[in-house]
Protein backbone atom coordinates (compact mmCIF):
# COMPACT_ATOMS: atom_id res chain seq x y z
CA UNK A 1 0.00 0.00 0.00
CA UNK A 2 2.69 2.29 1.01
CA UNK A 3 4.88 1.84 -2.55
CA UNK A 4 1.43 2.16 -4.53
CA UNK A 5 1.03 5.63 -3.03
CA UNK A 6 4.45 6.99 -3.29
CA UNK A 7 4.32 5.17 -6.61
CA UNK A 8 0.72 7.24 -7.09
CA UNK A 9 -0.71 3.97 -7.87
CA UNK A 10 -4.22 5.11 -6.29
CA UNK A 11 -6.11 2.83 -7.82
CA UNK A 12 -3.80 -0.37 -6.78
CA UNK A 13 -3.96 1.11 -3.30
CA UNK A 14 -7.60 1.34 -2.74
CA UNK A 15 -7.41 -2.37 -4.36
CA UNK A 16 -5.03 -3.13 -1.33
CA UNK A 17 -6.91 -1.11 1.42
CA UNK A 18 -10.02 -2.81 0.86
CA UNK A 19 -8.11 -5.86 1.66
CA UNK A 20 -6.36 -4.83 4.32
CA UNK A 21 -9.99 -3.53 5.72
CA UNK A 22 -11.42 -7.43 4.88
CA UNK A 23 -8.15 -8.40 6.98
CA UNK A 24 -8.86 -6.19 10.14
CA UNK A 25 -12.50 -7.30 9.74
CA UNK A 26 -11.61 -11.04 9.89
CA UNK A 27 -9.60 -10.51 12.62
CA UNK A 28 -12.55 -8.87 14.61
CA UNK A 29 -14.41 -12.31 13.70
CA UNK A 30 -11.50 -14.77 14.88
CA UNK A 31 -11.58 -12.64 18.10
CA UNK A 32 -15.20 -12.28 18.92
CA UNK A 33 -15.42 -15.99 17.99
CA UNK A 34 -12.49 -17.93 19.77
CA UNK A 35 -14.01 -21.13 19.07
CA UNK A 36 -16.07 -21.15 15.82
CA UNK A 37 -14.30 -17.25 14.29
CA UNK A 38 -12.84 -19.64 10.90
CA UNK A 39 -15.76 -21.49 10.49
CA UNK A 40 -18.10 -18.13 10.59
CA UNK A 41 -15.41 -16.60 8.20
CA UNK A 42 -16.29 -19.29 5.13
CA UNK A 43 -19.74 -18.17 5.39
CA UNK A 44 -18.80 -14.71 5.13
CA UNK A 45 -17.90 -14.00 2.06
CA UNK A 46 -16.82 -10.10 1.17
CA UNK A 47 -16.49 -7.21 2.97
CA UNK A 48 -20.01 -5.83 3.33
CA UNK A 49 -21.17 -9.68 5.28
CA UNK A 50 -18.40 -8.95 7.29
CA UNK A 51 -18.90 -5.39 8.09
CA UNK A 52 -22.54 -5.84 8.60
CA UNK A 53 -22.18 -8.73 10.95
CA UNK A 54 -19.75 -7.39 13.00
CA UNK A 55 -22.25 -4.02 13.12
CA UNK A 56 -25.40 -6.71 13.95
CA UNK A 57 -24.64 -9.56 15.29
CA UNK A 58 -20.80 -8.43 17.17
CA UNK A 59 -21.56 -4.71 18.22
CA UNK A 60 -24.96 -5.88 20.44
CA UNK A 61 -23.06 -9.01 22.41
CA UNK A 62 -19.61 -7.65 22.61
CA UNK A 63 -19.16 -4.05 24.73
CA UNK A 64 -15.42 -4.33 24.33
CA UNK A 65 -15.80 -5.02 20.38
CA UNK A 66 -18.23 -1.38 20.42
CA UNK A 67 -16.28 0.73 22.17
CA UNK A 68 -13.04 -0.30 20.44
CA UNK A 69 -14.28 -1.15 16.71
CA UNK A 70 -17.03 1.50 17.23
CA UNK A 71 -20.30 2.41 14.92
CA UNK A 72 -19.28 5.48 13.56
CA UNK A 73 -15.48 4.11 12.46
CA UNK A 74 -17.66 1.48 10.87
CA UNK A 75 -19.31 3.80 9.24
CA UNK A 76 -16.76 5.69 7.79
CA UNK A 77 -15.64 2.82 6.57
CA UNK A 78 -18.93 1.92 4.33
CA UNK A 79 -18.66 5.39 2.91
CA UNK A 80 -14.96 4.70 2.19
CA UNK A 81 -15.80 1.29 0.39
CA UNK A 82 -19.10 2.93 -1.51
CA UNK A 83 -16.59 5.54 -2.98
CA UNK A 84 -13.96 2.88 -3.58
CA UNK A 85 -16.78 0.95 -5.30
CA UNK A 86 -18.61 3.60 -7.17
CA UNK A 87 -14.98 4.38 -8.63
CA UNK A 88 -14.12 0.69 -9.77
CA UNK A 89 -17.17 0.74 -11.91
CA UNK A 90 -16.98 4.45 -13.04
CA UNK A 91 -13.89 2.98 -14.94
CA UNK A 92 -15.43 0.50 -17.05
CA UNK A 93 -18.18 3.75 -17.57
CA UNK A 94 -16.11 6.26 -18.55
CA UNK A 95 -13.89 7.52 -20.71
CA UNK A 96 -12.86 10.47 -18.81
CA UNK A 97 -9.94 8.69 -16.88
CA UNK A 98 -8.30 11.82 -15.54
CA UNK A 99 -11.21 12.36 -13.68
CA UNK A 100 -11.68 9.01 -12.21
CA UNK A 101 -8.15 9.21 -10.99
CA UNK A 102 -8.65 12.76 -9.49
CA UNK A 103 -11.14 11.09 -7.26
CA UNK A 104 -8.56 8.01 -6.79
CA UNK A 105 -6.16 10.26 -5.81
CA UNK A 106 -8.61 11.87 -3.07
CA UNK A 107 -9.93 8.56 -2.09
CA UNK A 108 -6.55 6.66 -1.34
CA UNK A 109 -4.89 9.01 1.40
CA UNK A 110 -8.15 8.60 3.41
CA UNK A 111 -8.05 4.98 3.09
CA UNK A 112 -4.51 5.04 4.40
CA UNK A 113 -6.48 6.83 7.44
CA UNK A 114 -9.07 4.67 8.37
CA UNK A 115 -6.63 1.52 7.95
CA UNK A 116 -4.31 2.73 10.77
CA UNK A 117 -7.06 4.04 12.91
CA UNK A 118 -9.07 0.15 12.06
CA UNK A 119 -5.64 -1.76 12.81
CA UNK A 120 -5.04 -0.14 16.15
CA UNK A 121 -8.76 -0.14 17.57
CA UNK A 122 -8.40 -3.87 16.20
CA UNK A 123 -5.35 -4.46 18.53
CA UNK A 124 -7.07 -2.54 21.33
CA UNK A 125 -9.80 -5.15 21.31
CA UNK A 126 -7.50 -8.31 20.47
CA UNK A 127 -5.80 -7.05 23.85
CA UNK A 128 -9.47 -7.05 25.34
CA UNK A 129 -10.86 -9.94 24.44
CA UNK A 130 -7.23 -11.62 25.68
CA UNK A 131 -7.61 -10.06 28.96
CA UNK A 132 -11.04 -11.25 29.65
CA UNK A 133 -9.38 -14.74 29.09
CA UNK A 134 -7.10 -14.14 31.92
Amino acid sequence: MEMALIEEFFMEACWIQYAIIEDRFNSVIRHAYPQRGEDLLKTLRGLDRKLEHITEKIHPKDSDCLKTVHKELLNRIRKWKDKRNTLMHEIAETDDLDSVQKKLKKLAPEGKELINELTARVWKYKKQVQKRKS
